[in-house]
């Protein structure tokens, strides 16, 4: 054995004392992570797509017994960051909705809320002012074309673009062919807040590379 392998195995055994001296990383702190979560479906061909309506405003899902809608400098920032991606992917913004091809509603989950969809029962049932199918048309109801099981907590944010051109004959519902859940944002600072839920919208589309056309 030469001084060469003798000094290699002397590196290998210090840098395994080291290791072990040191302790399993922390997974305490990722509870200050937001999260990200996104589905599509996998029959919509996005590029297709060329126009959407996104109104310019959030609902907000709360303790109200009434529709309350969220329209101040914050909200109108978030919905900016949307435009933004919708536009950078190769989408055009129009103020018609009827002549959109897609439609996007943005929700803000203000109370701790249960959802569930895909099967009955409907996870807007447990919440009576949410977007009403009628805001986009002649609707029914809502339908997911892939499984969806959602538990959404206060402080998360709910995107969801829906199509516009599918048969909207009696009885129809009307198919969201894509959504994103963004969790994990309320902190003690509402200027953070705000950046996060920002971060979330942006994380949204870079891990859906299926929008860009």
């Amino acid at each position: 054995m030469n001084v060469k392998q003798l000094r290699y195995i002397a590196f290998a055994l210090a840098a395994a004392a080291f290791c072990s001296c040191q302790k399993d990383p922390s997974t305490s702190d990722l509870h200050r992570d937001y999260l990200v979560y996104t589905a599509h479906d996998s029959g919509t061909d996005f590029s297709a797509i060329e126009t959407y309506y996104l109104p310019d405003s959030i609902l907000v899902i709360g303790n109200s017994d009434q529709t309350e809608y969220w329209k101040d400098e914050d909200a109108l920032s978030i919905v900016d960051a949307v435009v933004s991606q919708m536009d950078n992917a190769g989408y055009t913004r129009i103020d018609d909705k009827a002549l959109a091809n897609v439609g996007l509603q943005l929700s803000y989950v203000r109370k701790v809320t249960y959802f569930v969809g895909y099967d009955n029962p409907y996870w807007w049932w447990y919440y009576p002012y949410y977007w009403a199918p009628g805001y986009w048309g002649n609707w029914a109801g809502w339908h997911y074309p892939y499984s969806v099981y959602y538990g959404y907590t206060a402080g998360s944010l709910l995107m969801e673009m829906l199509n516009l051109e599918a048969d909207q004959e009696s009885g129809k519902k009307l198919p969201v062919v894509w959504d994103s859940f963004i969790g994990g944002l309320l902190t003690d600072n509402a200027e953070l807040n705000l950046q996060r839920t920002i971060d979330g919208v942006n994380q949204a589309f870079e891990q859906s590379p299926y929008l860009t056309k």
